[in-house]
């Protein structure tokens, strides 16, 4: 035996090192072939070793190029790319499926499938069903796609406006006009590529493959990226669908920097799912040309919104469609975070969409879209099959004009317009940049008429000669920005005439002279056109059209000087001043002119290469005029108008035209301009049809050089055309109104959720600015996501949702997450504290099952350890201290952008003060549930009865250390303080805005009182989330006006009960124990109510800072020209903010100025109580229920009867209405209407639970109050006589 050991061990000893060497270490590489063999497991061991290696280097490549992975474009070599991919689909057979790619030297390429439930499908018109093109410069900009990076990793705006063609008509080709415009939002952080595939499934991978050397290890392949899941939401509109289409499609997006598939991939497998519940799974299974001939990977976002690598995947690759025989059925086993999914898809192979790319390295990809089941749950799939296919040719597009961009700018003064010098952008201004460009394409279908441009370097020099110039100049700029005092439009004017009266420095003149003199004037020399070139004009995002002078017709030496000083002064004149203020751009910027000989044109206008109107790009529209265009493009004569229809192949026809009045005509002669009114010419056409359809090719071919659709000028002359301008089409990509409204939509991807506006709606009653929702919201559902989910994800909102600006609660996410295996006395409690009335039933219950799973048993042990630990710390101490604190320290000696850096700073501060909050509020509803519990004396209930709410209430009732209830006590005293004083009358006639001013001059103790009442709570105010409210210490005018109020009321003393009476009151326990326990709890439930409140006005207390922070940079924008007025930075994102920052961005500033106009009709928006599936706004809220059947029936939370007139009202602008001693129906109230409370019989909510804010200052006062009833403010109208029973919750009228 020992030689058999010996022999053995010695043997081993001999093949562990050879094993080693041969896998690690050698280099010749025989063969490859797919299995597990004898060394699969040391195999395993190594490769899992090395993917981690591998795993960790590009995690820290991720790391280092942070938000650059998203934002910036990077293409290393011909092989490699930058490609995007985006797969949406839903539920009801719609999906969009596109891939963008950009490669070296500007080559991109893209596809797309759009599949519409109607039986539409659309892809790129043409064989292949991709568009190869070279783009002027490294933008995602192709083929009609625009993808525009709203927040990094979250947030992407899609657009498409082209033409396509709709495979689904079999008789013909039928191309057709689609436009869509989507917001892509993401659900969370994403997958970052390779750090996050799961390390043993990539081990497994290479571990199959056999190993004959150690370059195994060389097919860990070098790409790197992300995959995240997300939805898309947004309208398809088109030549079919004349009306919006609305679609919300969840969404798979990926994109990948490295080496491209094409060179790597022999076939790959791409599956999405997403089932009725909102799992979603991305799986992706590939086989490459030398390296692992399987390779399976994926992720999943699961139905309870948490974010998991797959770990294993039972995908067969070489078992599925090898030769393109595609199978009716794909079953797979997936296992996500120690859970087994069976999925099982069915293909619709009847509705496959084909693309191909036949060039060398080329590919063909398939996609059909499939229904699947997840387990038992149904859903919707869509699967890609991806084949190499080996072309021959390598495309090479055409490449785009572009603008040169230098390290610095040439001094020269003066450069003519076919020399290079006049592509450098930021030397000869939009225009002159243009007309360079046009120049150098060399055409034998148009003319470039001879000039050239005065340069920037020209301006400067005048500038820099010129003090006074300089002076008023900056005088101007500081008037502008609210520096100092001034009248804008006077300072335009001076400055102005400033120009126009300082001559020209020598050495520009000589310049301007000489150059002048190296053109040949001709016979038919009619003079020169001199026209401004500004920087920023006619860009690609803004045309600046007419905002500066052009002057035609000069034919002098000085007359040519004065239009250059003109030109130079009109970037001055208070119109244009106030175009780039009202943008966002620097008041103060250069300006290049444009000389440019005039021609003598038989006819001119204006080419648009896309329908104005409609954007269509099959369409081209023609406007002209006999004589020059100026009266086409000043508007002065109604032109002749040519619509030209061009095929997505560049053929042109003309199918309409429109006779013009044309009866105004400007004609350039000897001796200048001349205007002829003609009558006669509205029967002629000012151009022939064969001249029109020789305009629209010179636009087409213009749209190939430059890149994008085209603005051009153009003249005739005996049969020559002439183009005199041209510039990209700046409205084609406007955002609209529907987008507005939606691009801060929480992503949403089932219709299996629950939304509420219970409890939001008691403290954000409105519509909210997009400043609240990324700031004090964003720090809001921060707070709910680490208490309640007990993780954070900064890129996903999951407890609060947005829709329409409006803020909603995810039920199940924040309020059912702990399931049970039947319905529990434990959340018809937390229903009764959030809602008032029960909701959760059997289908909910059922839905939040599916998807949540049920919690372990463990999990609600944990939960309650949880709690109580809290309960037993001084919370509200703590939040006291972290608001205390919070330095923002904001300086008008920093830059702006540091104040900004030092608001984002504390986010992290304001945050954990929201999640004290939420803390305190979980241990007022805990020592709710126990106090019930402990009420049902072991009973098993499904219902919680009257008398246990009421008990409830009464219990609550004695909660007296409310520091929200503090608000009309110390209104009531400073009422008092005046009546004793005999000044009720006087004061009730006062201006609210001279209140304050008049109490500290003949009433000065109440003026003491309410100082001191300011600085205690004068951080509160209505809607106290929105940071664009004023709070009462900034407009104490608002606290007047209640003090006016209170002084027309007297407060009925509150009916006190001792808790031993409280206790002998209760109707629901039996037992004396159960009383005995009870009085021990009443203490408890009042010191958790009141440390709720008291950490709700410490997070008000940080959102003020907060709000006042915002005042400040607002202020400090406008003074340094980043924004036209204060108020605009609340309707600009908390990150567009910081972009604007960082480079001006006119197209912020506009998308700013839109939202500040919608927003009033975001704020009157009302939503239901109770949503199922994608939120609604009510189609009109304020129409009464005018038949009241029985008697209305909610939840009472404070004891009492009571019969008055009612006075309902829907929000505190109709406060005005109020009647001491009414009963107040409202929706919902919060801190805002405590001082109107004194004046109040009763009360009663649609909205609000046991510690709702109602409810509280209700008990404070002693008044009966009913919440949750729902559509009272329908059911009932001011001036009803009505009874309130705060005892069983009934209200009816009498």
């Amino acid at each position: 035996m020992d030689v058999f050991y010996y022999t053995g061990y010695y043997v081993s000893l001999l093949f562990i090192p050879f094993v080693t060497y041969i896998l690690v270490f050698r280099k010749n590489r025989v063969s490859l072939y797919s299995g597990r063999d004898w060394l699969y497991i040391p195999k395993f061991y190594f490769a899992k070793r090395e993917v981690k290696t591998y795993q960790e280097v590009y995690k820290n490549k991720i790391k280092k190029l942070g938000g650059k992975l998203e934002t910036e474009i990077n293409v290393s070599s011909t092989e490699c790319t930058d490609s995007q991919h985006f797969y949406g689909i839903d539920e009801l057979g719609n999906s969009l499926n596109f891939k963008l790619e950009i490669g070296v030297d500007h080559i991109a390429e893209a596809s797309i499938h759009l599949r519409l439930n109607d039986g539409n499908t659309y892809v790129f018109p043409g064989a292949k069903g991709i568009n190869q093109t070279n783009l002027p410069k490294n933008s995602w900009k192709i083929a009609g796609f625009n993808l525009e990076t709203l927040e990094p990793y979250r947030k992407i705006r899609i657009t498409f406006n082209g033409l396509l063609k709709n495979i689904s008509c079999v008789d013909y080709d039928k191309i057709e006009h689609v436009q869509f415009n989507f917001i892509f939002t993401s659900f969370g952080t994403p997958f970052y590529i390779p750090q996050d595939i799961d390390s043993s499934l990539y081990a497994a991978a290479l571990a199959k493959e056999y190993w004959r050397d150690s370059s195994w290890k060389d097919d860990m392949i070098e790409q790197m990226g992300f995959e995240y899941f997300g939805a898309m939401k947004g309208f398809v509109k088109g030549d079919s669908y004349t009306e919006e289409l609305i679609l919300n499609l969840p969404t798979s997006r990926s994109r990948y920097k490295g080496i491209a598939d094409r060179f790597l991939v022999r076939r790959m497998i791409r599956i999405l799912i997403c089932d009725e519940y909102g799992n979603m799974f991305n799986i992706t299974t590939k086989s490459f040309k030398n390296g692992c001939s399987e390779f399976n990977y994926g992720f999943a976002y699961l139905s309870n919104e948490k974010r998991y690598p797959i770990t294993d995947i039972d995908l067969k690759l070489h078992h599925i469609a090898e030769n393109k025989l595609f199978p009716d059925c794909i079953k797979t086993n997936i296992i996500v975070n120690d859970k087994t999914y069976v999925l099982i898809i069915y293909l619709h192979k009847n509705k496959i969409i084909k693309s191909v790319n036949d060039n060398k390295y080329g590919y063909e990809y398939y996609s059909i879209p499939a229904e699947c089941l997840v387990n038992t749950f149904k859903g919707a799939a869509a699967i890609e099959f991806y084949y190499e296919k080996q072309g021959k040719e390598i495309y090479i597009p055409t490449k785009k004009l572009k603008e040169k961009v230098v390290k610095e700018l040439p001094l020269n003064f003066v450069t003519d317009i076919q020399d290079e010098e006049s592509h450098i952008l930021d030397l000869t201004g939009g225009k002159g940049n243009s007309l360079g460009l046009l120049s150098s394409l060399n055409s034998d279908s148009f003319i470039i008429p001879d000039g050239f441009i005065i340069t920037v370097q020209a301006y400067r020099h005048q500038l820099a000669n010129n003090g006074n110039l300089r002076n008023s100049i900056s005088r101007l700029n500081d008037i502008c920005c609210g520096k100092i005092e001034g009248n804008l439009e006077e300072s335009c004017k001076e400055v102005t005439m400033s120009f126009k009266n300082v001559q020209i420095d020598s050495k520009v003149q000589e310049n301007i002279i000489n150059q002048l003199k190296k053109y040949a004037e001709g016979d038919e020399f009619l003079g020169w056109a001199v026209r401004s070139s500004a920087i920023g004009e006619d860009s690609d995002e803004l045309s600046a059209a007419g905002q500066n002078d052009t002057f035609l017709g000069c034919q002098t030496e000085n007359e040519i000087l004065e239009a250059v000083s003109a030109c130079w002064a009109s970037l001055y004149t208070y119109q244009s001043v106030q175009y780039r203020w009202q943008h966002g751009l620097h008041v103060v910027t250069d300006m290049a002119v444009v000389v440019q000989k005039m021609v003598k044109s038989d006819s001119a206008g204006v080419l648009f290469t896309n329908h104005p109107s409609t954007l269509n790009p099959s369409q081209m529209v023609i406007t002209s005029n006999f004589g020059l265009g100026e009266t086409v493009v000043s508007g002065d004569s109604d032109p002749d108008t040519f619509i030209l229809n061009r095929t997505w192949d560049g053929k042109i026809c003309l199918i309409d035209k429109i006779l013009g009045s044309k009866n105004k005509v400007l004609k350039v002669t000897s001796s200048g301009l001349e205007q002829i009114i003609k009558e006669q010419n509205a029967q002629n056409w000012s151009i022939s049809e064969n001249q029109a359809v020789q305009i629209g090719k010179v636009g087409l071919f213009l749209e190939e050089a430059f890149g994008n659709p085209r603005y051009i000028e153009w003249a005739f002359y005996k049969e020559k055309l002439y183009l005199l301008q041209s510039r990209a089409i700046t409205t084609l990509n406007v955002w609209t109104d529907f987008e507005l409204s939606h691009e801060m939509d929480t992503p949403l991807r089932t219709k299996n959720g629950i939304y509420t506006t219970a409890n939001v709606k008691e403290v954000i009653p409105k519509g909210v600015t997009v400043l609240s929702q990324t700031s004090t919201l964003t720090c809001l559902d921060w707070a709910l996501q680490k208490f309640v989910q007990q993780n954070f994800d900064p890129l996903s909102l999951k407890g609060m949702i947005t829709h329409q600006h409006n803020i909603l609660l995810d039920v199940i996410m924040s309020l059912y997450k702990t399931v049970h295996a039947k319905i529990h006395i434990t959340s018809l409690i937390v229903d009764l504290a959030v809602f008032g009335h029960p909701v959760l039933n059997e289908s909910i219950h059922e839905m939040t099952k599916n998807r949540m799973g049920l919690s372990p048993s463990l999990a609600h042990g944990t939960e309650l350890i949880r709690v109580m630990k809290n309960a037993w710390k001084n919370i509200a101490g703590e939040s006291k201290k972290i608001v205390d604190s919070l330095n923002f320290d904001l300086s008008e000696n920093d830059p702006v952008l540091v104040n900004y850096n030092k608001i984002e700073g504390n986010f992290e501060g304001i945050s954990e003060v929201a999640h004290f909050h939420s803390k305190t509020t979980a241990i007022s509803v805990f020592y709710q549930i126990i106090a019930i519990n402990i009420m049902l004396e072991g009973k098993t209930v499904l219902e919680l009865t009257t008398e246990h709410i009421s008990d409830i209430a009464s219990i609550l009732s004695s909660c007296n250390d409310v520091i929200s209830a503090e608000v009309p006590k110390y209104l009531e005293g400073i009422a008092k303080i005046i009546k004793e004083a005999e000044f009720t009358e006087i004061f009730s006639q006062i201006e609210p805005s001279e209140g304050a001013n008049w109490l500290n001059n003949n009433c000065h103790k109440a003026y003491e009182l309410l100082i001191e009442f300011l600085n205690k709570h004068g951080h509160r105010n209505l809607g106290e989330m929105e940071v664009m409210e004023e709070s009462w210490r900034e407009n104490p005018s608002i606290i007047i006006t209640m003090i006016q109020a209170n002084l027309k009321s007297e407060r009925k003393k509150k009916e006190t009960l001792s808790v031993d009476e409280i206790i002998k009151n209760l109707k629901s326990p039996k037992k004396n124990l159960t009383r005995t326990i009870i009085k021990f709890m009443v203490k408890k439930m009042g010191t958790a109510v009141g440390a709720r409140e008291l950490t709700k006005s410490e997070m008000i207390r940080a959102f003020d800072k907060l709000r006042q922070a915002y005042r400040f940079l607002g202020k400090q924008m406008v003074r340094n020209g980043y924004l036209p007025s204060k108020d605009l930075i609340y309707h600009l994102t908390h990150k567009e903010i910081g972009y604007l920052l960082e480079k001006r961005n006119p197209g912020l500033i506009t998308k700013a100025i839109r939202r500040q106009r919608l927003y009033p009709v975001w704020q009157k928006l009302q939503f239901p109580e109770i949503m199922e599936g994608i939120p609604k706004p009510e189609e009109d809220s304020s129409t009464p229920i005018t038949s009241l059947v029985g008697i209305c029936k909610g939840s009472p939370v404070c004891t009492g009867i009571v019969k008055a007139r009612a006075c309902v009202i829907r929000s505190l602008d109709e406060i005005h209405q109020l009647q001491t001693g009414d009963i107040l129906l409202t929706y919902s109230t919060d801190i805002g209407w405590s001082p109107y409370f004194p004046m109040l019989s009763g009360i009663a909510t649609e909205l609000g639970g046991l510690v709702s804010h109602g409810a509280v200052v209700a008990r404070e006062y002693g008044l009966p109050c009913v919440v949750g009833v729902r559509n009272i403010t329908k059911y009932f109208k001011t001036g009803d006589i009505i009874q309130l029973n705060g005892n069983n919750g009934e209200i009816g009228k009498i």
